[in-house]
């Protein structure tokens, strides 16, 4: 049996001994499904894949499903995105490059948003472009008591443009919009494995709390959102090629560092695992 390695993190476990075409054995998958709810962040090293060998590995944390930008998916396996955010020096880079800077969580625009997430490193650059993590129950954990409980049973309302977001999102087709309406989910989320509470922010797609002025609802995601920025809170993961990284969505935000070199490839697959309703 593949080791769960705990890293010296607020958050993350790194899979050790795992040969990834036995990871989908019941003993296993169960090992590794299990892992991500302890840990957040579970990290399986190895060689790069293919896109089907990509998505058959996902299959060990639940069901894969396709993402929302038909342009992303890879052509014969629709499950797998293919994320090209290569810095470019005529400006032609994807610009959700540039959105992944801020924190944020995968797909909480959905009603019932992914998981988890699955990014496996195809082409990296020769240095930067670490993603880093943040563990969503210990930033709830660390709020004061009355924080807690003002916002105990609010819910927000997310979108996937918000006039609160740093920069536009990547545009929509016409059927992509039509399946993409604003949503309401709790502000305080708990964990169905684990029943750990936890913050359920995202400063990109989080438009406001329900029931609040604007005002009154902006100066309160502005305190929770600082509260997640602290460092105490977060892990890097500097990549390697080939790398197998996921995390859970319902317990953590994620931001990208573009501080790589231009020209230099970043490829990766991504996969979004089916969720259910937050809580």
């Amino acid at each position: 049996m593949p080791e769960v390695v705990r890293l010296d993190a607020p958050l993350g476990a790194r899979i050790e001994g795992l040969e990834r075409s036995q990871a989908l054995s019941t003993d296993v998958a169960a090992l590794l499904d299990r892992a991500l709810a302890d840990h957040l962040l579970v990290v399986i090293p190895g060689a790069p894949m293919t896109p089907e060998q990509t998505r058959d590995l996902s299959l060990a944390f639940g069901e894969p499903r396709p993402q929302l930008l038909r342009r992303k998916r890879a052509n014969d396996v629709p499950e797998v995105s293919l994320m090209v955010s290569t810095l470019m020096t005529d400006g032609t880079t994807d610009k959700t490059v540039y959105r992944a800077e801020d924190w944020h969580t995968d797909d909480s625009y959905f009603e019932i948003p992914a998981k988890a997430t699955l990014l496996h490193s195809i082409e990296i650059p020769g240095r930067g472009g670490a993603t880093w993590f943040c563990n969503m129950h210990s930033v709830y954990d660390a709020l004061p008591e009355a924080t807690r409980r003002h916002i105990e049973g609010r819910r927000a309302i997310h979108g996937y443009d918000t006039p609160r977001a740093r920069s536009r999102p990547a545009p929509r087709s016409p059927q992509e919009t039509a399946e993409t309406p604003d949503v309401e989910h709790p502000l305080v989320r708990t964990h169905p494995v684990t029943g750990r509470k936890g913050l359920y922010l995202n400063p990109n797609r989080l438009d406001r709390i329900v029931g609040l002025p604007r005002a009154e609802s902006d100066a309160l995601l502005d305190e929770l959102t600082e509260e997640a920025r602290k460092p105490k809170h977060h892990h890097g993961h500097v990549w390697r090629k080939g790398d197998v990284v996921v995390w859970d969505n319902r317990a953590t935000m994620h931001r990208v560092v573009n501080d790589y070199p231009e020209n230099e490839p970043r490829i990766m697959h991504r996969v979004l695992l089916k969720g259910e309703r937050p809580v």
